[in-house]
């Protein structure tokens, strides 16, 4: 905009908006000449956010020396985000295919572990799994002081992790239960078998973004057959293999591993590790995040 018999500079400001994100058009103008510069700022870049997902340790069956491993690496990681997967307890004696003496046990174990663990890792984001579910199922399908009781310890464990800084408890379910973080969305994971994490892929991910999964406590990492991209990761888990007893006889646990998931996004921009125990030592590297 030039204005005749007016000196000076007059600056415009443009503020546009587009997909690729905000930035700032500056036109410059002299009344004299009449000349019009734009000059185009971009904004800041995007925040880098660093998580961590962590699963599965089922409370009393928890791999005590993982989870410290755990631990000392959030300390020196220090995410932003600290996902829990789900499966923080185990909740045994309400397995649908319990047992007389799995019925018969006591949660008081059970629940101290897993608060524990939540205690020490302080998830900002919970996202409860099938075991937890169980509590909800225990809810639903009992009345009377049982019922009361249930709800007493599902209301204990949900005061215990906004105590230690959880600021989302997302329920198990297969359409609500997802959280997104930028172009990575993780849940607890609601298939099993050979192919559960590339079908969680196809089914949760963005285009060109990933999904992270816990409930089959295996650890990895596919590449999925989809238009655009996607990519599913899982990062084991931190529960004692030798103490779930109703895992003995299946064949799918010889693919279970002990890690957890960690890494960064950055606007649409994402990097995912997976921490794994190699014999005695743990093997992860964040050295440029």
């Amino acid at each position: 905009m030039c204005e005749t018999g007016v000196l000076g500079l007059t600056i415009s400001l443009l503020l546009c908006l587009r997909k690729t994100g905000l930035f700032v058009i500056c036109v410059l103008t002299s009344s004299r000449s009449c000349v019009t510069t734009p000059l185009i700022f971009p904004m800041s870049k995007p925040k880098r956010i660093k998580f961590v997902y962590a699963s599965d340790n089922h409370g009393d069956k928890v791999d005590k020396k993982a989870a410290e491993a755990l631990f000392a690496f959030c300390k020196d990681f220090k995410p932003d985000v600290r996902i829990h997967g789900g499966d923080c307890f185990d909740i045994r004696p309400y397995r649908k295919s319990a047992d007389a003496e799995e019925k018969n046990q006591s949660l008081k174990d059970d629940i101290k572990w897993g608060k524990w663990f939540i205690q020490n890792y302080k998830p900002t984001v919970m996202l409860m799994g099938n075991h937890e579910y169980r509590l909800y199922e225990g809810v639903e399908n009992n009345i009377g002081r049982k019922q009361e009781l249930i709800q007493e310890l599902l209301d204990d464990i949900k005061s215990c992790l906004r105590a230690n800084g959880c600021k989302k408890i997302i329920p198990y379910h297969a359409d609500k239960g997802v959280y997104s973080l930028g172009k990575v969305r993780a849940c607890h994971g609601y298939k099993c078998g050979k192919n559960a994490v590339e079908e969680h892929a196809i089914h949760y991910a963005d285009r060109g973004g990933a999904v992270i999964i816990g409930h089959i406590h295996s650890m990895q990492m596919v590449t999925a057959q989809r238009w655009g991209g996607c990519v599913g990761f899982t990062g084991g888990c931190l529960c004692l293999k030798d103490e779930m007893s109703y895992a003995q006889n299946r064949f799918a646990t010889s693919k279970w591993a002990t890690g957890w998931l960690y890494g960064y996004i950055e606007g649409n921009n994402w990097k995912i590790w997976q921490a794994h125990k190699v014999g005695k030592k743990w093997i992860y590297s964040h050295t440029d995040i």
